[in-house]
């Protein structure tokens, strides 16, 4: 539960004029852009630099037509910047309307409680790792809701820092080893951290880093597929079923679906879910005047420690896998204990099928959750429905996961396992592919090659005066 925290009156003033002052959002889309160039970057410069504060490595930005070299030292964001963008892009937000028929997929939704941005099945298996200069952090403001809209005026402004002063851990006390120097030992073109990112992870700058839990909307989506939709996972390796043959029968599994098809709808699901994530926070950024440029080409099996020969990155952990049985090359992150232990059947926290799935599903009956009979969520938070309705859906025998979807889960899981040596066995359980980094940014560039200006806006040429006072 959210405790109760005393903000000082400046940082009042400044979550006032968030959430009162900034231009509304049709405004904000009409002159959202990504800013590369903050204070202290580089661009096209001809110079070789030294990237201590990372890898410690050098590299060469050939000279170009838009050389720059920012005259300005950077100025990292403050508390209350980044408060707002994190809570902007994945923060609560209150409690969500869960308007899906009891008769269907309601059982599907893995929690209640709402955030700025939509997940499939309202997974909140997205956190958010904040990258600075003072380490690495995780932003996780947890599930518990006070009321259905969390924030309704200024008496509410004070969660947006309790969340982010609550929620976040630091997991490294340093930026991570990642840059653009960064190659594998003895190439000489290759850009693992992609060809644009020259001022990735620089001094000043903030990165925020979607992090997911793939592994958990994966058992999800198999166990509402089983009980709501009446296919089955198929092997295409002899396009056979995916060991739930007893239960292909009338009423009950009916169609072969595509082990690949079905891992890549749960990556899509994931990805669009990150998308809106990093829509959300470039359009705060847009709010306060700061600049934000949205990035993907890196690799982040990279980034979060699949290649410690190269660069140590986050140093989460992963599985090695048999060429063989690894169609799809995946490189398997597990998580990182006791932080970001992802589902995955085997793995340190989930060695079998029924672990996965029952972790899967806590959150729903056990005492507490949603569906819960004894002790519902609902009960604290509030919502999302009337006392009468919701004990009608708490009767109403299709919130309940029959024993043979189950069942039937646990055959698939162990025959992928079995078959390919983990599950999910196309995806990696844990990626990191798209994310923002954040800065002030730098006027002079866009002025020095910039018709008129035109992407510096009013927040922008204001920001210090109405954000860093003194």
């Amino acid at each position: 539960m959210i405790e109760r925290i005393d903000i000082t009156d400046a940082e009042q003033a400044a979550l006032t004029k968030a959430f009162e002052s900034t231009p509304t959002v049709f405004q904000l889309l009409s002159t959202v852009r990504t800013r590369r160039i903050g204070l202290g970057y580089h661009s096209e410069s001809g110079e070789t630099e030294n990237f201590d504060w990372a890898s410690g490595g050098a590299a060469l930005q050939p000279k170009g037509p838009l050389a720059f070299k920012s005259s300005r030292e950077p100025v990292p964001l403050t508390e209350i910047e980044e408060a707002i963008i994190a809570w902007a892009g994945l923060g609560p937000n209150g409690i969500i309307t869960a308007d899906i028929p009891a008769s269907r997929d309601l059982a599907g939704l893995m929690q209640w409680a709402g955030r700025t941005a939509p997940g499939s099945s309202n997974d909140n298996s997205v956190d958010l790792l904040i990258i600075n200069d003072r380490g690495v952090h995780l932003y996780q403001p947890g599930t518990d809701r006070t009321k259905p809209i969390e924030i309704e005026g200024p008496d509410d402004y004070w969660k947006v820092l309790a969340w982010y002063r609550q929620g976040v851990k630091t997991i490294m006390d340093r930026r991570p080893d990642l840059d653009w120097s960064v190659a594998p030992p003895g190439t000489h073109n290759v850009k693992p951290m992609g060809g644009l990112q020259y001022n990735l992870n620089r001094p000043g700058a903030t990165w925020f880093l979607p992090i997911g839990d793939l592994g958990r909307e994966w058992v999800n989506l198999l166990l509402s597929s089983y009980h709501f939709s009446g296919f089955y996972i198929e092997d295409p390796r002899g396009n056979k079923p995916a060991g739930v043959d007893q239960w292909i029968r009338p009423g009950f599994l009916e169609v072969g679906f595509p082990m690949p098809v079905f891992d890549e709808l749960v990556l899509m699901s994931h990805s669009s879910q990150v998308a809106a994530v990093v829509q959300n926070m470039r359009l705060a950024c847009e709010a306060l005047g700061l600049g934000g440029w949205s990035m993907g080409t890196y690799a982040d099996d990279m980034v979060l420690g699949g290649y410690p020969d190269v660069a140590k990155g986050l140093e989460f952990s992963f599985m090695d896998r048999d060429l063989d049985n690894n169609p799809s090359r995946t490189a398997t992150c597990l998580g990182k204990q006791d932080l970001f232990e992802a589902v995955c059947v085997p793995s340190p926290w989930f060695p079998d099928a029924d672990s996965a799935i029952r972790h899967v599903m806590q959150n729903r009956y056990e005492s507490g959750g949603t569906l819960s009979r004894d002790s519902n969520w609902a009960d604290s938070a509030g919502g999302p429905f009337k006392k009468e309705v919701l004990e009608k859906i708490l009767e109403h025998p299709r919130v309940h996961m029959p024993d043979w979807v189950i069942d039937a889960a646990k055959d698939t899981i162990d025959y992928i396992v079995a078959e390919y040596g983990v599950a999910p066995a196309n995806i990696s359980p844990v990626r990191a592919k798209f994310s923002l980094q954040v800065h002030h940014v730098d006027e002079d560039y866009y002025e020095q090659y910039h018709e008129g200006a035109f992407p510096l806006t009013d927040q922008i040429k204001s920001h210090f005066n109405d954000w860093h006072e003194g």
